[in-house]
């Protein structure tokens, strides 16, 4: 990294993701526009629902078959905010149901879910 592209990092708006993830880990690392690794710099809390949606995709076939109350009920508790609306999504990621956690799906998701997190990791 030369000294000016470290001014850029410094001054720009990555730079406190960078510098969390180096106090949290030990680790220095600054990923390139475009490279996925940048889901790094996300908070556990986004993280954790990035991960949770990309579950729900690729559970969403099973999912349409419930249809026992309690059963629901559960999948509400454990998916707050995902299930039941991972349904209205389930068009857009009929192509990756054998591969919700591609790159390509997991883009996709975060370009209709966590347009902030695609700005970050795909621009």
């Amino acid at each position: 990294m030369t000294t000016q592209e470290a001014r850029e990092l410094v001054n720009g708006p990555m730079w406190e993701m960078v510098r969390n993830r180096f106090l949290a880990t030990g680790e220095f690392a600054v990923y390139p526009p475009g490279d996925m690794r940048r889901l790094e710099y996300l908070d556990p809390a986004t993280r954790r629902m990035i991960a949770l949606w990309t579950e729900a995709i690729g559970k969403v076939e099973e999912w349409k078959k419930i249809v026992d109350g309690a059963r629901v009920r559960e999948l509400k508790e454990r998916y707050p905010g995902i299930y039941p609306e991972v349904f209205r999504y389930q068009a857009y990621f009929a192509k990756y149901k054998d591969s919700p956690g591609c790159e390509d799906a997991v883009r996709l998701l975060l370009k209709l879910k966590f347009p902030e997190a695609y700005e970050l990791c795909c621009c």
